[in-house]
């Protein structure tokens, strides 16, 4: 058996800087390494094989300092590693680095896959696999066929750093390296050349948080004046725009796809319907709301949301949800009514589905934009954050339709309208040959995520409460409130709290009207999640926690003698 791990070679975030007079980032001197979630790929490819026997071999597509990153995978125990290095290869988008790393492993589609997957366990006898997969509502168990292509959600396998012995070691052993040719590509197929999507320049993001430090002699005097304060910022209930008066369109549709809760569309799709009627306004064209298996009992509430018509594609093979059926429905309705744009949320299932079938009908993507509009040409700028959400770049696509993943959170929907009608049409499903099974679901509890998109007020808490035994009196305070829980990536890689907690760049981004952070130090990956919350509230006993620049309100407090008293300050009067 062979196990290929594909890893990346990236600049190490914190030592990269933006200039705002050359609208460029400052890449020299900036060290690289290999992505950390690559790395937990490895270890889990390690452990496989330590299992079952066979192969690791590393694969990385990159620039020669990523030969570095190679030999870091061989100390943490690959057998072999690749390292596709070509000139070609320079200004890759999505597509053409699938493309490259495909002609590598010589498979373009047409195999299993699972994403998001935190256990995983094979048996080469009968080739099969068993894994249990992240889902926004909690995890499902699946089974398929081998081979597949599986990716890692991060506790898959422990972050490890080899050791100086393993790295010596390491250093001596050879890396073949392939070029473009070798691997039978054409400079068409790659690089700019072979992108269907460039990026159309960098934009700083600069912050507009108060960062207002409230003063206080005592936890008590601090909780009343951030209760005052609070009163005065307060912004309106209830301040969603208008969906835009729109008359009989002509042009080619906007599409969204619709994620549908078992209470109806989830906040993402009103989101996205919001943003879908502001650009086809300007476009001419209709929006067209897209329910992949159950939801024709929501047409009306999608109609309310923004939807001129809604596409049923209805049949057994669609419930539950797996990446074979729904992709073959998809790409089929896209080849056949030619949408110009189609919206889906970077979800845990918009983003298994979306690359998949754009990668089947050879479009570009973009995945987890912020914000869409139209440049002076009529072209959708597809907004994407980078480092932390500190700069966004605009994507551009030279393929019809553009398509893009939208993170949940942050676009605002529009106020539903109720009056609003929409034509309602069923169309076709092809036959599908389902080779991933799920076998079990198993929802949280607590809702996760989904309470995260729909709270008005989020208590978000770090690695500086001290432990899982601080939570308790944390959890009970935010249900005397009806708050949900939030956490960084720390919390949730210990264990604390379930990865359907965490907010930030590799979690959800969230739009509360308040939120409050108990005891994090602010990270600009936990930030970026933050960016459409209405007042932030920091409280971190160091007066020199980076969250204090990303908050409206801070306290330079140890947050358990604030705790019993925040009740009565974050309750609304």
């Amino acid at each position: 058996m062979r196990i290929v791990v594909c890893v990346k070679w990236v600049p190490a975030l914190g030592s990269l800087r933006f200039d705002p007079d050359t609208r460029r980032l400052v890449r020299e001197g900036v060290p690289g390494e290999v992505s950390s979630f690559d790395l937990r790929a490895l270890g889990a490819a390690v452990a496989l094989r330590a299992a079952h026997g066979g192969e690791v071999v590393a694969l990385s597509m990159g620039p020669p300092g990523a030969r570095e990153g190679l030999v870091e995978c061989l100390a943490l125990g690959a057998d072999r590693a690749l390292h596709l290095l070509d000139p070609w290869l320079a200004g890759s988008d999505t597509l053409a680095t699938a493309r490259a790393l495909a002609a590598v492993l010589a498979e373009m589609l047409d195999r299993p896959q699972v994403t998001g997957a935190r256990r995983l366990e094979l048996d080469p006898a009968v080739r099969t696999f068993v894994a249990e997969r992240e889902t926004d509502e909690g995890f499902e168990t699946v089974t398929g066929p081998l081979p597949a292509v599986v990716t890692a959600a991060e506790d898959l396998a422990e972050e490890r750093f080899p050791t100086k012995a393993e790295r010596q070691a390491a250093a001596a052993r050879p890396i073949a390296t392939l070029g473009a040719a070798e691997v039978g590509l054409a400079p068409a197929d790659v690089g700019a050349t072979g992108s269907p999507t460039w990026v159309a320049g960098i934009e700083h993001v600069p912050s507009t948080r108060r960062s207002e430090m409230l003063a206080g002699d005592s936890p008590e005097a601090l909780a009343r004046a951030l209760g005052e304060r609070l009163r005065q910022l307060a912004p309106p209930r209830d301040d969603r725009p208008a969906l835009p008066a729109r008359g009989v369109a002509s042009g080619a549709p906007v599409w969204v796809v619709a994620e549908m809760g078992p209470r109806g569309p989830k906040p993402v799709t009103a989101e996205l319907l919001a943003k879908a009627a502001e650009l086809a306004t300007r476009l001419d064209a209709p929006v067209e709301a897209l329910v992949l298996g159950e939801g024709a009992q929501h047409a009306a509430a999608l109609a309310a949301a923004g939807a001129d018509r809604v596409l049923l594609a209805e049949g057994a093979g669609l419930v539950p949800y797996t990446t074979d059926a729904h992709a073959a429905v998809l790409a089929e309705a896209v080849r056949s009514r030619a949408p110009r744009l189609v919206l889906v949320a970077s979800t845990a299932r918009g983003r298994d589905l979306a690359p998949r079938v754009a990668a089947r009908l050879g479009l570009g993507l973009t995945g987890d934009a912020i914000d869409l509009d139209l440049d002076a040409e009529g072209r959708v700028r597809q907004m994407k954050p980078a480092f932390g959400g500190t700069i966004v770049a605009p994507i551009l696509s030279r393929t019809r339709p553009e398509m893009a993943t939208v993170r949940p959170g942050i676009l605002r929907p529009a106020r539903p309208d109720p009056t609003r009608r929409a034509v309602v049409e069923r169309i076709g499903v092809p036959a599908v040959r389902l080779r991933v099974r799920v076998l079990s679901e198993r929802p949280l509890g607590d809702a996760g995520g989904a309470a995260l998109e729909a709270a008005d007020l989020v208590l978000g808490v770090g690695r500086g409460i001290g432990g899982p035994a601080a939570l308790p009196a944390i959890t009970a305070l935010a249900a005397r409130l009806g708050a949900a829980l939030a956490a960084t990536r720390d919390v949730t890689d210990l264990g604390w709290l379930p990865k359907q907690h965490q907010v930030g760049l590799t979690g959800h981004a969230i739009a509360p009207r308040l939120y409050v952070a108990i005891a994090l130090s602010g990270a600009p990956e936990h930030v970026v999640g933050l960016r459409r919350a209405g007042v932030i509230v920091a409280i971190n006993k160091n007066p020199k926690a980076p969250i204090f620049k990303a908050a409206d309100l801070g306290l330079v407090s140890d947050y358990a003698p604030l705790l019993p008293l925040l009740e009565a300050a974050l309750r609304p009067s």
